[in-house]
């Protein structure tokens, strides 16, 4: 029982094997340098052209595959939808070679053969000989692996003599058939040197491409010498070296192979650590998303540990064993991609479109005996010409309820959106009316007020001039706040466009907190600013500057007197987080509950514009209260 297993293991680890060969077919652009992942994505935000943009959803697709099958199954039904509206050929040929790869890992063959098939014909179709061995190599692997020999061969063959003929242009298809040639006779003694053959002649077309993944196979397969040679310990220093360079590409699939065939050390006389790399091989399986042509591994993981008698590895194997056994097929989490939902979906839309064909067909049959009828009964000629008319007066019948439907529709979401558009209007209507009431009554009364006295001459100089100079303070922070207001208008008006720059953090908040500081001085606030004076970040300057003018205002305003003001900032994933710290003293809680109610509040209303130009740097602002009396304010934005 125990031989069988281990046999059984073996099997499925030299599928996966083959297998991981078969994805350097299904490449895109096998013959040329892949380009790197940063620079397909930038090019397909920038590019313009719709052949070029399925091309390079293509290259997605394929890349992802030794990264993420989930990711490269989701770009190539993007590639397959695109290229159909496009009526693109080679785009469909493209999406479904990756498609049937993805189902292939996924270890549904019958499936992947479907897809693979499909693409053969496009292929041939478009005359395109490279790739027309590239499917039938794939061909040959899906269907080694369902057991049908026979079918196999005829595939393999058939693809190894066309990828023999190609143009030197073409050649990394031919590197890649001898490769997977020698794969398929390496333990045949009587092909001992053509196998060597077939590996030299590999390896010496692999070297014109640098960024070609076939030397890490050769090398694993050299690496099979040294162990035979009595030099185990090299060969598992050499391979982990082969693992970690495959790592550092980001070909998790290429490393997983390599850790999965040192398992066959133990058969050629040097004993290895198999459990270590079929816990390496089964974690990266589960990070590049095909655990089903891995289950060997943790089988062979769950029964070791079993037989160890360790509590904690085998409570966790089980668990993983049950977590994958109570789940749909195809389904491993929660956000995953549901590959046979997609398959069944597409089935059913051509079982539709077939039916729909034959049942144009069984009219145009019906149409033509109508037609020859005619010279035998003239009355049923008349009747079957008024029964056309007939259907055809209710087609169009038909067809104009239809489109009156249609565009009732569209008058719909044409009031919807209007009506949004006005709802939003009102309330940027709202929050303008309510800015102008609060923000200049107070500082306009207060001039007004001091120009009287200052009129009637009623104060000594040394007052008057300290009136003065309250008056230009005042008249300085009504401009500012007149200045915010313009900023806000125009971040409503249509046309904005946000271009952000490298902006130091630092100098922005020394800026703002000068507006603040007779407030701060009056309160005896302590601020403490730890944002580095070198930390920069992307954003539109006058924005940003705004923004913790307001977030400071409202701490200062919500700080009780004589505590600390804490401004910091960091970096983490991808984002910058910019944090503003105030000691309330009071219910921090009921402060934030009160920021949700701008039509009341005034300082509510501050925060509500934040928010308003936050959001037009892409970026969120949070507001949060700690340990029940400190209120946090958290600006997000990216870069």
């Amino acid at each position: 029982m125990r031989k069988t297993s281990t046999e059984a293991r073996y099997k499925h680890k030299l599928a996966a094997l083959w297998l991981a060969i078969a994805w350097l077919c299904a490449v895109y652009n096998a013959n040329a340098q892949s380009p790197q992942l940063s620079e397909l994505l930038q090019e397909l935000k920038t590019t313009k052209d719709s052949s070029h943009y399925v091309n390079t959803l293509g290259k997605l697709g394929a890349l992802y595959m030794m990264i993420n099958i989930d990711s490269s199954f989701i770009y190539a039904i993007r590639t397959y939808e695109v290229s159909d509206r496009l009526h693109d050929k080679k785009g469909l040929a493209d999406a479904y070679d990756v498609l049937s790869f993805c189902f292939a890992l996924r270890t549904d063959f019958n499936i992947a053969g479907i897809y693979a098939y499909r693409a053969l014909q496009l292929h041939k179709s478009l005359s395109d000989s490279a790739r027309i061995c590239k499917t039938l190599s794939n061909l040959y692997l899906y269907y080694r692996n369902m057991g049908r020999q026979t079918d196999a061969n005829n595939y393999f063959y058939e693809a190894f003599n066309m990828a023999s003929r190609l143009p030197p242009s073409a050649d990394s298809m031919y590197s890649i058939l001898l490769v997977n040639y020698a794969m398929r006779f390496y333990n045949d003694t009587t092909r001992k040197d053509s196998v060597q053959w077939a590996f030299r002649t590999a390896r010496r077309i692999s070297e014109k491409y640098p960024r070609s993944r076939l030397p890490l196979y050769i090398d694993a397969y050299e690496a099979d010498t040294l162990v035979k040679q009595g030099r185990g310990k090299e060969a598992e220093v050499r391979m982990n070296q082969l693992a970690n360079e495959a790592l550092k590409r980001g070909l998790l699939y290429v490393a997983m192979d390599i850790y999965n065939r040192m398992e066959n050390y133990h058969g050629m006389g040097y004993t290895i650590d198999s459990t270590h790399y079929r816990e390496l091989s089964y974690e990266l399986a589960k990070q590049a998303g095909c655990i089903e042509l891995n289950l060997a591994t943790i089988a062979g993981l769950y029964d070791y540990y079993r037989l160890e008698n360790d509590t904690a590895k085998v409570n966790y194997y089980s668990g993983e064993i049950m977590r994958m056994a109570a789940q749909h097929r195809y389904q491993p989490d929660r956000d995953g991609v549901n590959y046979i939902d997609y398959f069944l979906k597409e089935q059913a839309l051509r079982q539709l479109s077939k039916s729909n064909l034959q049942q144009q067909q069984e009219l145009e049959k019906g149409r033509i005996k109508k037609r020859n009828s005619q010279f035998v009964i003239a009355g049923l000629f008349i009747i079957v010409i008024l029964l056309f008319i007939l259907l055809f007066s209710r087609y169009q019948q038909y067809s104009a309820s239809q489109e009156q439907e249609r565009k009732l529709s569209d008058s719909y979401a044409d009031i919807s959106l209007k009506r949004v558009a006005l709802r939003a209007n009102d309330e940027f209507k709202n929050k303008l009316i309510t800015i102008i009431a609060n923000d200049f009554r107070a500082p306009l009364y207060y001039i007004s007020n001091v120009a009287g006295r200052l009129k009637d001459h009623e104060e000594d100089p040394v007052t008057m001039t300290a009136l003065i100079k309250k008056i230009a303070d005042v008249s300085g922070s009504t401009l500012c706040v007149f200045d915010n207001i313009l900023k806000w208008i125009r971040l409503q008006l249509a046309g904005f466009a946000y271009h952000p720059v490298p902006c130091r953090l630092y100098d922005a908040i020394q800026t703002v907190l000068k507006p603040v500081y007779a407030v701060i001085t009056e309160k005896s606030l302590v601020v403490v600013n730890l944002v580095p004076e070198d930390f920069t970040l992307t954003a539109d300057g006058e924005m940003l500057r705004m923004v913790h003018q307001h977030l400071l205002r409202l701490s200062v305003h919500y700080a009780r007197p004589g505590s600390l003001l804490i401004v910091s900032a960091w970096r983490s994933e991808g984002l910058t987080y910019s944090r503003i710290i105030a000691d309330t003293g009071v219910d921090a809680a009921a402060i934030i509950k009160t920021l949700s109610d701008w039509q009341q509040d005034m300082y509510a209303l501050s925060y509500a514009i934040t928010k308003d130009f936050i959001d037009k740097m892409n970026g969120g602002l949070q507001v949060t209260e700690s340990e029940g009396k400190y209120l946090v304010f958290t600006g997000i934005l990216t870069g």
